[in-house]
């Protein structure tokens, strides 16, 4: 009894530090850096929720786009940049939003999660990100259950918790304001409640709920996982097709309101490069960021050799988690404009799953253990896949070590300057709040600090719009190379420009947490930021 007592008590204590950990690193200094581009986007999206009952790209003083570059001539840039209508019309026609303005481009769960969060600590950086670092830190634990009951083993729970804590740019997305942590959340509870419904004896409801819940936070993930779950069940138990298709049906009758009003059915936009490029580059993040293709391969073999003794539960989880990550490894380079490692992060729970599993069928805990601090420490397993699958110019990694720890450390723990923060709290101390502010790009986290008139951004949304009032502040990222920088220079050579001397580093994007938004902002230039001087330029 005193053998056993002991034994809970260390498992106790395990979670604790491993639920510990989780909470430090999604935590501390949550608020030092001011949201990016991106968080910014889902935090203005949230206030205009609140002010107005529903999401608007144009609140009648700016305008949020979805970012996308387009390849229009100046002349046809230009003809949108003087009136605000012409660029709502235009907008409107490339499906960002409806023609009230109302938002369509992503769910509004997402939203209503900030809203709630904004409504009750303010509008400030807390307010934004606190409610997807809460999600991110609940993850860990229901992971730990998934993976005990199903499993059966503490050690395979607790390895595949730590596994997930430790995987740096799950982490670093968590603490972002947007749905990566609450994809992620819901990924496990989708899993959750399948394994209820269909080996716990369980009816479909709970699923049906998680899955519907999911979509509204993240459309673009749960179906290529419920097309997996769904085609398993029926492979597994053909006989129960009537109950598979009840279900299915029924949450198919739920989202297809949804499928319509988000006009999912019509997307579409320019991608970068060719599918394969797109599928090769995402194979990368998929076996670097996830877990590695080659383990993916021992886990498929092992479970193919000891199908017939593993518990049902175990193997179709397994199987589950197989699927999922061969699903997404088609699916993102298809619906998707470019592989950004966020499109597959928040699969990380189901990595840390198969690799718990994996490591654990060493027999030996002691093994299990070294086994997962390699995985944690290294890419060395990964290394592999990289002759198919071919690091892209932006990665700066290692095969001995994962350099990402570094991205961390320095995200976290370490006090680089934030060029968003910096520019923010200048113009909140120095700029009228009617002031218009013109900037190429890093827009939207001014709309979410700010009240001032912010023209300009990837929309050149009314750079050229002096009927009223010419712009009193320029702010321009050089690094953003991504811009229609004719518009911008044509606005800025009528006036006369007076530099601040402001020491903020000219880097692309704030905290951007995918790895190729790591630029140094210590080694940066300085960004450009004027006032405008009363007189005519010279």
């Amino acid at each position: 009894m005193g053998a056993m007592t002991s034994s809970r008590r260390l498992e106790a204590l395990a979670q604790l530090a491993i639920y510990g950990l989780a909470a430090v690193l999604l935590f501390w200094g949550l608020t030092e850096k001011y949201l990016w581009q991106d968080e910014a986007a889902t935090a203005v999206l949230a206030v205009r929720m609140l002010k107005f009952g529903r999401p608007l790209a144009y609140d009648g003083k700016n305008l949020l786009t979805i970012d996308m570059q387009d390849d229009d001539d100046d002349a046809s840039v230009s003809a949108r940049t003087k009136n605000p209508q012409a660029a709502i019309d235009y907008y409107v026609a490339e499906g960002n939003f409806k023609k009230d303005t109302t938002w369509k481009w992503q769910p509004w769960g997402l939203f209503a999660i900030a809203a709630a969060s904004i409504k009750l600590l303010g509008q400030t950086t807390l307010g934004a990100r606190l409610p997807f670092a809460l999600a991110g830190l609940a993850t860990v634990p229901l992971l730990f259950y998934l993976v005990r009951k199903q499993f059966g083993s503490f050690h395979a729970a607790a390895i595949a918790g730590l596994l997930l804590v430790c995987n740096c740019y799950w982490i670093l997305h968590a603490r972002q304001c947007r749905y990566y942590s609450v994809s992620s959340l819901f990924l496990v509870l989708t899993l959750m409640a399948y394994a209820r419904w269909q080996w716990g004896g369980r009816s479909a409801a709970a699923f049906i709920v998680a899955a519907w819940c999911w979509f509204q936070v993240d459309y673009g993930t749960v179906l290529p996982v419920l097309a997996v779950l769904f085609l398993e069940a029926l492979l597994t138990h053909p006989r129960a097709f009537r109950r598979t298709v009840t279900a299915g049906a029924i949450l198919g009758a739920a989202l297809a309101p949804f499928v319509w009003f988000y006009d999912l059915l019509h997307r579409g936009s320019d991608a970068d490069g060719t599918w394969l490029q797109r599928a090769a580059q995402n194979l990368f993040n998929l076996n670097e960021y996830i877990f590695p293709l080659l383990l993916l391969a021992a886990v498929v073999y092992l479970l193919w050799r000891s199908w017939h003794s593993l518990p049902e539960g175990q193997r179709r989880l397994l199987s589950v988690g197989c699927g999922i990550v061969l699903a997404l490894a088609l699916w993102i380079p298809t619906v998707t404009v470019y592989a950004f490692v966020r499109y597959v992060i928040i699969a990380a729970p189901v990595g840390a799953m198969l690799a718990a599993w994996l490591v654990t069928q060493l027999r030996d805990v002691r093994l299990a253990w070294l086994a997962a601090a390699v995985l944690i420490a290294t890419p060395l397993l990964s290394a592999p896949v990289r002759a198919i699958a071919r690091p892209a110019d932006w990665w700066q990694g290692s095969i001995w070590y994962r350099a990402e720890w570094q991205d961390l450390r320095n995200e976290i723990f370490g006090h680089q300057p934030d060029p968003n923060r910096l520019v923010i709290d200048y113009l909140r101390s120095h700029a009228a709040p009617t002031d218009e502010i013109l900037i190429n790009y890093e827009d939207i986290p001014l709309m979410y600090y700010l009240p001032n008139p912010i023209r300009g951004g990837i929309a050149t949304f009314r750079v050229e719009d002096d009927a009223r009032n010419p712009p009193r502040w320029v702010v321009i990222r050089h690094s953003a190379d991504f811009v229609h920088w004719a518009v911008f220079q044509r606005e800025m050579a009528r006036y006369q420009w007076r530099v601040v001397p402001l020491k903020a580093p000219d880097i692309q994007w704030g905290n951007n947490p995918d790895p190729m938004g790591n630029d140094d902002p210590r080694t940066a230039p300085d960004l450009y930021i004027a006032r405008r001087v009363d007189g005519p330029a010279q």
